[in-house]
């Protein structure tokens, strides 16, 4: 909503039309702000990650195969390293092929989703800023 277009959200002393009007415009603000802050929060958004399922039938798959942090795929180079240095790698699902694919998709889909929460946050903050003088009428 542009700025000269805030004279109409208040009351004007005019008929109720334009006042129901304005009335309208505020509640639709209001509704669109709700709506993008809601959409920011992960565990509100009505966008979720495709994938998800799989990843974690996936994820649990490899970890009953090869350990909670896929010990079993250590190297003999590595377990010498973790003896002498107390370092290991940790290894994920997409470090073996058959889990990579999956692996790719939801880290692909949870980066478009994060993209999409943090632009609603942006355009609610936009209108927060925008409409911030406007709230206590």
């Amino acid at each position: 909503m542009k700025k000269q277009e805030k004279h109409a959200l208040f009351g004007t002393g005019r008929s109720d039309d334009v006042d129901n009007a304005g009335m309208k415009k505020w509640d639709d603000i209001l509704s669109e702000m709700i709506f993008l802050l809601n959409e920011s929060n992960e565990d509100t958004c009505t966008k979720k990650n495709k994938y998800e399922e799989d990843y974690h039938k996936a994820y649990q798959e490899f970890r009953e195969k090869y350990g909670k942090h896929g010990q079993k795929l250590r190297t003999e180079d590595e377990i010498a390293r973790e003896k002498q240095e107390g370092l290991y790698r940790l290894y994920h699902p997409g470090d073996v092929p058959e889990y990579k694919e999956i692996e790719d998709r939801y880290f692909e889909e949870s980066r478009k989703l994060d993209q999409y929460r943090d632009e609603c946050k942006d355009r609610a903050i936009d209108m927060f800023k925008e409409w911030f003088w406007d709230l206590w009428d």
